[in-house]
């Protein structure tokens, strides 16, 4: 994986877009600077929390910034059961979030 294609680089470029400071993105954010640097430099990845919070901050598509496919542009749920997946989703706690996250992603490559 290039660092082209980690979230991290992503979130970076979107902060210096709007000429933004670590300091004040981790505080909007609701992470520390130390943490968000570690994220931008691809040493570490942003929890769900922390993607969903970049999306909406930047008001950009969550599979936009987590995988750098699609459109930045937020995406509208395009039928009911879009919807309701993506309302179960937020209700998850973190841990099985990730899990079912993870498989998902497994899963749509093999389509690919």
């Amino acid at each position: 994986m290039s660092k082209q294609d980690i979230p991290g680089t992503r979130i970076r470029t979107l902060r210096e877009q709007k000429r933004m400071t670590q300091a004040a993105l981790a505080v909007e954010l609701g992470i520390s600077r130390s943490h968000l640097t570690k994220i931008e430099k691809g040493d570490d990845m942003p929890g769900r929390e922390t993607l969903i919070a970049v999306s909406t901050f930047f008001e950009v598509s969550l599979d936009w910034l987590a995988h750098g496919s699609g459109s930045a542009q937020p995406a509208h749920a395009q039928s009911e059961r879009e919807a309701l997946l993506l309302f179960a989703f937020r209700q998850l706690p973190e841990n099985e979030a990730d899990m079912f996250l993870h498989l998902m992603l497994k899963n749509s490559k093999k389509d690919s």
